[in-house]
């Protein structure tokens, strides 16, 4: 293993990579939408937008399968085993082969069925939308087997390598939108043939790229027994609270539909929105973090693991905090500045989602560890039964108070009453207490937060809302949290690396 210097160093490298990488892609992200729906016309984004829809139901597959091909080669890498590290990516590959193959039949027969019969499709784009149904399943076939190609780069920590993809992802993208302005044939299908071509590509791409800087990375049809049945049985309990998750979010959509109408779904969804750009700015710490968790838990440096879990709790929470807390004071601003019409309790949602977000960002290197354990079963169940929890007292809640901030509520009172057994339940593996975890991040978390927030409230209260404000709270607030987490939240190495860094420069 590397010594912790390095560690630092490549970390500090790839969350900057990863952060230019966002800086980037977000702007340009945009601007494609913003052509493309201006090419296809509203009509022909709606279908292809419900096409993508209903394939990417099979995501969930995808998305569990990544976790576990994920957590299995970077565990591999920790250890060293070169052998079975291959076999670990041989038999990932041929699982996701066998599952493509199953998806295939099923939108083939079920799904061709549903696309045909029951969506809600013009007659006349029928034919289209044909087509954009079998190009949608074909790109999610290129996806799901370059997951463990993508994993690999991921899990060798070459971020410099997958942010650059990503960047010609989206640089080829913003391509289809100029072109689709001169379309030789039906502009909907000519868009999802590039689509498909770029799945391809990407998939091309990191087939290339590992093929020649990994030797694992060479595809055999042999299974490993055990590997396969230890990766499905941590595929199946991620795909418990992936349903799970999925049944209630969109269960309690579905009851703020009932009884509140449209307008608070479209509150829901501007809160959701704003929550996942906020959320990006901690995710890609974290993105350069977890393979360095579950390496040094493969490698048994038990100590180091805690440092890291510690650690990746206290910077994801500031790197969030950072965003979050201006947005928290001055989000009736900053929604009446992007939206023309701000639906009703759009505000609300938007401040307790990111409450949210900043609770569950202190657990997200806790649950990276709980993975890298590979016994997930009871942390898995906990979430799980937690999401079911927070639907049924939706349910209860709305009929009751008829007011649905308390859908919000109830999710963040849930969450927050099983945050301490989220963290003991990891307590086996590297004996994590919480005292030790309150001491080590929580305790000065807890005082910077409080004082920072303390100290961002006075200008709200005295200044007139405005751009002004705005621009006040947000230098307030960040000079606020960082003078408070030097003196609460960094521990004395950290300060005395920070000096060095400032002296040095």
């Amino acid at each position: 293993m590397l010594t912790q210097t390095e560690n630092n160093k490549r970390l500090a490298k790839n969350t900057l990579l990863l952060y230019g990488r966002m800086l980037l892609t977000v702007g340009i992200s945009f601007y494609s939408t913003r052509l493309i729906l201006a090419n296809l016309g509203i009509d022909n984004y709606g279908i292809y937008n419900v096409i993508g829809g209903f394939v990417s139901m099979f995501y969930m597959v995808t998305s569990t399968m990544t976790q576990a091909v994920s957590r299995f080669l970077t565990f591999e890498l920790g250890t060293g085993n070169k052998k079975k590290l291959q076999q670990t990516f041989s038999t990932s590959i041929n699982i996701l082969l066998l599952l493509s193959l199953v998806v295939v039949l099923l939108a083939e027969t079920v799904g061709l069925w549903f696309v045909n019969y029951k969506l809600n499709i013009s007659p006349n784009r029928m034919n289209a939308a044909n087509w954009i149904y079998q190009f949608s399943v074909l790109s999610f076939v290129c996806e799901m087997i370059s997951v463990p190609y993508s994993a690999s780069v991921i899990s060798h920590e070459k971020m410099g390598a997958f942010a650059l993809v990503t960047i010609l992802k989206v640089l080829l993208t913003l391509g289809i939108a100029l072109m689709l302005s001169v379309s030789p044939i039906d502009k909907l299908v000519f868009y999802g043939i590039l689509v498909l071509l770029i799945s391809i590509s990407i998939q091309l791409m990191y087939w290339i790229y590992c093929r020649k800087h990994f030797h694992e990375c060479k595809y055999s049809l042999h299974i490993d027994k055990n590997i396969f049945k230890s990766m499905f049985g941590f595929a199946g309990w991620n795909f418990l609270t992936t349903c799970a998750s999925m049944l209630s979010s969109q269960g309690v959509s579905i009851l703020l539909n009932m009884n509140f109408g449209t307008a608070i779904n479209a509150a829901r969804g501007v809160a959701s929105q704003v929550n996942g750009t906020v959320g990006a700015f901690s995710k890609n710490f974290t993105t350069a973090l977890n393979p360095q968790i579950t390496k040094s838990y493969a490698a048994k440096e038990i100590e180091y693991t805690k440092l890291l879990v510690c650690k990746g709790a206290k910077f994801s929470y500031l790197l969030l905090f950072f965003i979050a807390l201006p947005c928290i004071l001055e989000i009736h601003f900053l929604l009446s500045q992007w939206l023309k019409e701000i639906p009703p309790y759009a505000g609300v949602f938007v401040q307790l989602s990111l409450i949210y977000s900043l609770v569950e960002v202190l657990l997200g290197s806790s649950e990276t560890l709980n993975r890298a354990s590979g016994k997930i079963r009871n942390f898995q169940i906990l979430v799980s039964i937690t999401q079911l929890l927070i639907l049924v007292f939706s349910y209860f809640t709305i009929s009751v108070t008829k007011n649905p901030i308390w859908t919000v509520a109830i999710t963040n009172i849930f969450y927050l009453l099983i945050f301490i057994p989220r963290v003991i339940i990891n307590k086996p593996f590297i004996n994590i207490t919480f005292t030790y975890y309150f001491k080590k991040v929580l305790s000065g978390i807890l005082i910077m937060s409080v004082l920072s927030i303390i100290i961002s409230l006075i200008p709200v209260y005295y200044l007139q809302e405005g751009w002004s404000r705005l621009i006040i709270v947000s230098v307030i607030s960040t000079i606020s949290i960082i003078v408070f987490s030097y003196l609460f939240v960094l521990t004395k190495g950290e300060k005395l690396k920070i000096l060095n860094f400032v002296q040095y420069k």
